[in-house]
């Protein structure tokens, strides 16, 4: 298959979901609220196992949503900005496109069965990427504007009973205030940092590095990296939930996450053949025999197989001044060679 006609069929796919003999024995002896939860645990889609406590939210918030007659709400957080070390970084690539792709392949079963349909929050967190990973604001607002019209550009493919929304948490909290929550957590953070063990040390300034936008003349390098560390750590704690609370109806919200899903999200994978958060990564065609499988490489995995890579001029978005320029290049990559791990 030629690559611009598998991009075109993946973005393009209306294709309907057709209930399967299995989906309807569901339906008809276990009822609507056992399938819709059968679906969001579906193996093709979702990579570790929820908590139990998460796992049983879901079931009461699948439960109050058929109940009440409520379409089954779900939201998916991003960084909401392209990883710094990212070759596309400061906007979006083609990680972008596979994972909604992905996303509304993963939702269509529910569409298809449950009458008041489901709607799909992506939900940008990027009113912590400032405090957080020292993101410039204008590559925010790139990345935020450019995100924005990808979404609308997928709402001309989608069921009719599936809707996919952008929102933002500065739109609906002070900016002020959860800042003020963010540096009481880092206080309390940073002084019980020495009783860490190195290696979780290591390990968490590994990762703020990874994320961190530098510009080479820091005074403090060091010290910058610690903060954007905790930082990160604040915003993943109580934080978080406690900054949700008043913003998420709770009672009729699901959470769907890449990474660091632990106990307040349902684990799916970013595209079919990664786990890595579309933002934070590449978004890189595979060969797979006649076809392609989409993949999101993480920085240090694409400098790996950068030498491999082939760039191919893409047609589908040629039209949209928007977005043209961001997704022209396509990357594939060969089979031969990628031995790609996820880190969950």
């Amino acid at each position: 298959m030629k690559i611009n006609d598998y991009i075109n069929n993946l973005i393009t796919n209306k294709s309907p979901y057709y209930l399967t003999t299995e989906n309807e024995k569901t339906i008809q002896f276990e009822g609507i609220e056992k399938y819709i939860y059968k679906v969001l645990n579906n193996h093709k889609y979702k990579c570790t196992k929820t908590t139990e406590n998460y796992d049983n939210i879901v079931k009461n918030i699948i439960r109050f949503s058929v109940q009440n007659k409520l379409p089954i709400h779900l939201d998916l957080s991003t960084g909401a900005t392209k990883n710094p070390n990212a070759i596309s970084s400061p906007g979006i690539d083609w990680a972008e496109v596979f994972n909604i792709a992905f996303i509304r392949e993963y939702l269509k079963p529910i569409a298809v069965a449950y009458k008041h349909g489901v709607v799909l929050d992506y939900f940008s967190v990027a009113v912590f990427e400032d405090k957080v990973n020292h993101i410039p604001q204008a590559d925010i607002e790139a990345y935020d504007k450019q995100f924005s019209e990808l979404i609308n550009v997928y709402q001309n493919y989608l069921p009719n009973n599936l809707k996919i929304r952008y929102s933002r948490l500065s739109d609906r909290g002070s900016k002020e205030n959860i800042y003020m929550s963010m540096d009481k957590k880092i206080s309390e953070l940073r002084r019980n940092w020495p009783s860490l063990s190195n290696e979780a040390k290591s390990e968490k300034l590994r990762r703020a590095e990874r994320n961190i936008y530098l510009t080479g003349n820091e005074p403090d390098k060091d010290a910058l990296i610690l903060t954007s560390a905790l930082s990160h750590d604040a915003f993943g704690s109580e934080c978080w939930s406690d900054i949700a609370k008043p913003i998420w109806h709770e009672e009729d919200d699901i959470s769907l996450g890449h990474r660091y899903t632990d106990g307040w999200a349902i684990h799916i994978k970013s595209a079919p053949g990664s786990t890595v958060n579309y933002w934070s990564g590449t978004g890189v065609l595979v060969r797979k025999g006649n076809t392609f499988v989409p993949t999101v490489l993480s920085p240090k995995q694409y400098d790996e197989i950068s030498d491999r890579i082939t760039i191919f001029k893409d047609t589908f978005f040629k039209s949209n001044k928007e977005l043209s320029e961001k997704l022209d290049p396509i990357l594939v990559a060969p089979t031969s060679g990628m031995c790609i791990k996820n880190k969950k």
